[in-house]
């Protein structure tokens, strides 16, 4: 009775590896219809069939021919129940994969809008070091009593600390943004 256990554990392992198999043989569909271009970097754990082979985890007993074909007789009936079982942690890894891929296409636009808002700040930047510029011209030329001057000057004073006031806000958003991806990450992890 025992080597019927040890047969029908030798089964469900040989079914686990065969659906395995099955899903990775689908994951490269999915990659090859581009579906997914970074299946590597989307799931992290999961190896597709491409990168490595499968093996067995658990041999088939050899025991005396009587006891393996009635052991054979008894896996059948088993079989069905436990295929159940896989498919239902296939249709999970499915799930949990595609899960995993709308998070990272929504890191994927966080990001993107990051390295908009730094462009921006870059941009702010220059403004600021462009008008600091002036200012120190036009404070070097100054006429002693020109009016004109003094309200440039005040001019540039008021452009400076409102690009200032900008790139604030611009940082802030951008720190928004990064909170959100760490979220994003850590939920990808956990799933």
């Amino acid at each position: 009775m025992s080597s019927s256990s040890d047969y029908s554990d030798a089964v469900a392992a040989q079914l686990r590896v065969n659906i395995d198999h099955e899903v990775a043989l689908f994951l490269v569909r999915l990659k090859s219809l581009g579906v997914d271009d970074l299946v590597e970097d989307e799931i992290e754990g999961f190896e597709t069939e491409t990168s490595r082979p499968t093996a067995p985890k658990t041999s088939v007993p050899t025991n005396s021919s009587s006891s393996s074909s009635s052991s054979r007789v008894g896996s059948s009936r088993e079989k069905a129940p436990q295929q159940i079982i896989e498919i239902s942690d296939v249709s999970d890894q499915i799930e949990n994969y595609l899960e995993k891929k709308k998070l990272s296409q929504k890191q994927r636009d966080k990001r993107a809008e990051i390295n908009r808002l730094e462009e921006e700040m870059a941009d702010l930047d220059l403004q600021k070091h462009n008008l600091l510029n002036n200012a120190e011209i036009q404070r070097v030329s100054h006429v002693i009593g020109n009016v004109s001057t003094d309200i440039e000057l005040n001019k540039i004073l008021e452009r400076y600390r409102a690009s200032g006031v900008e790139r604030a806000k611009l940082d802030i958003e951008r720190q928004r943004l990064m909170d959100g991806i760490r979220r994003l990450q850590q939920k990808k992890r956990e799933s």
